[in-house]
């Protein structure tokens, strides 16, 4: 039963008056309450600020009057797709920019595909994310992960975690970083077990490879499902030639971790994964990967729809081709008569490879796994610099998946070819993960890739592999380079000569009548409270109570930044918690914001008609109170030139005209 309070109250240590106080309750909030003792209510008062207020409050006072009314549970925090895809894409730079040598890489948009998979219809269009409820019992799981509070605890005792609270499980935007980062733990936990086994059976590392086993994402959404434990034992059992075990077996007691009445459960909220989605029969240990594989490939592709829609200036520049790819041609024909890699001939070719990079073989020792070796001298002939800029080692396939600068998601139907993919281990392989270059996609449904790499068949040649095996894929955009190199000098010298004076005046004006202080519903703030003099890990705080408050918005400051957005801006190494909320930082966080919306790009090229408006589309989608400059598709529904591209949802709406915000945005361009 919940309860909702009349008036600010001061929750008791006991069910009497005279106990201790404990937390103060603003009015209008609401408690669950676990026992009642007479007038008084034991609750537990859910919000964002550190751990729940827990206590004793009475139903009614002195007077009679009402202080506790029974009420429906608070509803829960809603978010915009938009903010959860751009919270997700800061999440992968986030999450891997931790341990930059780690082998284990987390994407964009196998997060988006994970919650997609928990959240929503994969075959309904109309289906959308969202800050659900509980919907896979028998945990206690909820929000667009549906993580439980076990893993969420797991998430608060590491470090990592030290910016969320137990209530903020419950905000869905602040439950990607807890996601990101359970997502590589399990990938470490997993691998860890599976070397492990490797070891134990004398198997490990039987190729010489340098790195650990890298499980795939089919491993990392079972881990969710079912437990770590679970999704070790199927992998296991799948490298072992064991696949064919029906999963009852597994999952029930005594062997398995759930009762045969949690296991009844599982079999409806997970019939996705544990029955034949034809038949209706319980699973094999086979089926069930089969069936996260089917699973992920369609939320991969309906991933990438959204990110094309939502965030299209997140998607790689997949422009020119792979200077490498000719290289690695010419050895694939060279290779023709050598033979395998047993062959005297192809041995020394292979040697060659590993002498090129700067590793080279001692004579007569044997050759270890050689992918990594192959792809890094094909890089190494065109592009020395870039092959240096690899971070670990290049041996071991694992190190490619931060390769280049630009991260191709895994639903794209069309990668360029000679993009670098990284591929998780299978049935008989080492414990190391393969990485090749792409060529096409293959299959009715293009569940195949068709990878061209060395180490493949025991020599260079073009091979098939699962696609649902593959863990990044990597691009080196040139055009990003230099449109990078040139925006950085662009936006460097525009903001020592104040070139963004005007733009952000402009867009300040309608934001918070170019308010420091500001915040949402609050534009004439000036010091209640002061929020240009609060550090960004105070603002932080002061937002969580925002939208504990008004279950609206959290946005602060002049550019009406909200926290997912802060949060990211953090995460990028933009700015510190410990740094002030000032004016200044605040104009360096705008422009910040409009770098990630294609500014360098934008003052490093001619102006033109078509450059301007999808520049002016971008800024758009960051602050709602700029038009679209033409007809499109709006984040709720088609708006039209002039309008908001946030119409529709009752709160945002443009508040200046298409020529005012053109000659604004003009400005910047020298």
């Amino acid at each position: 039963m919940y309860y909702k309070f009349s008036q600010p109250t001061r929750l008791k240590a006991a069910a009497d008056l005279g106990s201790e106080n404990g937390a103060e309750v603003l009015a209008d909030e609401v408690g669950f309450a676990d026992a009642e003792n007479g007038n008084w209510v034991h609750l537990t008062i859910y919000n964002p600020l550190d751990e729940p207020a827990v206590g004793w409050a009475r139903k009614t006072g002195n007077a009679g009057e009402v202080r506790l009314a029974e009420a429906a549970a608070p509803p829960r925090v809603e978010f915009g797709v938009w903010s959860f895809i751009k919270g997700c894409i800061d999440a992968e730079f986030w999450i891997n920019g931790q341990d930059k040598k780690s082998p284990f890489f987390v994407t964009a948009d196998y997060l988006i595909a994970w919650a997609l998979i928990e959240t929503s219809n994969l075959t309904d269009s109309k289906s959308k994310l969202g800050n659900i409820g509980p919907k896979t019992p028998p945990g206690d799981g909820s929000g667009p992960f549906q993580l439980t509070t076990a893993e969420w605890k797991t998430f608060l005792d590491d470090p990592l975690g030290a910016d969320s609270s137990t209530a903020s499980r419950d905000l869905g935007l602040d439950q990607i970083a807890g996601a990101a980062f359970l997502a590589r733990k399990a990938m470490s936990d997993i691998s860890a077990a599976i070397t492990a086994n490797d070891a134990a059976a004398g198997l490990a590392d039987t190729q010489g490879v340098a790195g650990p086993y890298v499980p795939a994402y089919i491993d990392i959404l079972l881990a969710h499902m079912f437990g770590v434990e679970t999704a070790i034992k199927f992998r296991a059992m799948k490298l072992a030639g064991q696949g064919g075990t029906a999963v009852d077996a597994v999952l029930t007691a005594p062997s398995g971790p759930f009762s045969a009445d949690d296991f009844k459960i599982l079999l409806d909220t997970r019939k996705n994964v544990l029955k034949d989605w034809d038949s209706d029969v319980v699973e094999t240990v086979d089926g069930a990967i089969v069936n996260v594989e089917k699973l992920l490939q369609a939320a991969f592709a309906k991933a990438f729809a959204l990110i094309k829609e939502l965030a299209p200036e997140d998607l790689p520049n997949a422009d020119g081709t792979a200077p490498w790819m000719p290289g690695a041609e010419a050895e694939q024909t060279a290779w023709a008569p050598l033979g395998d890699e047993t062959t005297p001939a192809a041995q020394t070719r292979i040697r060659g490879y590993f002498a090129d990079i700067g590793q080279p073989l001692a004579a007569g020792t044997e050759i270890p796994a050689w992918c990594g070796a192959f792809a890094g001298f094909c890089v190494n002939k065109t592009n020395p610099a870039l092959f240096k800029a690899i971070t670990g080692n290049p041996l071991s396939s694992g190190s490619w998946q931060s390769f280049g600068n630009e991260s191709v998601p895994l639903g794209d139907p069309s990668p360029p070819r000679g993009a670098i993919v990284v591929m998780s281990p299978d049935k008989n392989s080492s414990s190391a993960s393969h990485v090749g270059f792409f060529s096409r996609y293959l299959g009715s449904d293009n569940e195949q890739v068709e990878l061209l790499g060395g180490n493949q068949s025991d020599r260079v040649t073009l091979t098939k592999f699962d696609r649902a095996k593959i863990l990044a894929i990597r691009w080196q955009s040139a055009e990003k380079v230099a449109d990078d190199n040139a925006g950085d000098a662009a936006i460097g010298g525009a903001a020592a000569s104040g070139q963004f004076g005007t733009l952000l005046d402009f867009i300040g004006q309608f934001e918070s009548r170019n308010n420091y202080n500001a915040y949402f519903g609050h534009a004439g703030n000036t010091n209640d409270p002061a929020v240009a003099s609060k550090t960004v890990g105070d603002t932080l705080v002061f937002q969580d109570q925002m939208v504990a408050k008004n279950k609206t918005s959290s946005a602060c400051g002049k550019y009406q930044i909200v926290r997912g957005t802060l949060k990211g801006l953090i995460s990028n190494g933009v700015i510190k918690k410990t740094d002030l909320f000032s004016p200044g930082n605040q104009d360096i966080l705008a422009i910040a914001l409009m770098k990630g919306r294609g500014l360098g790009s934008f003052l490093a090229n001619p102006l033109s008609d078509d450059r301007l408006n999808r520049f002016m589309l971008s800024l758009a989608k960051e602050w709602a109170s700029m038009p679209v400059p033409q007809d499109t598709r709006g984040r709720f529904r088609k708006v039209k030139a002039g309008e908001s591209y946030y119409a529709g949802d009752s709160i945002n709406s443009s508040l200046t005209t298409v020529e005012k915000y053109k000659e604004a945005v003009r400005s910047i361009h020298a």
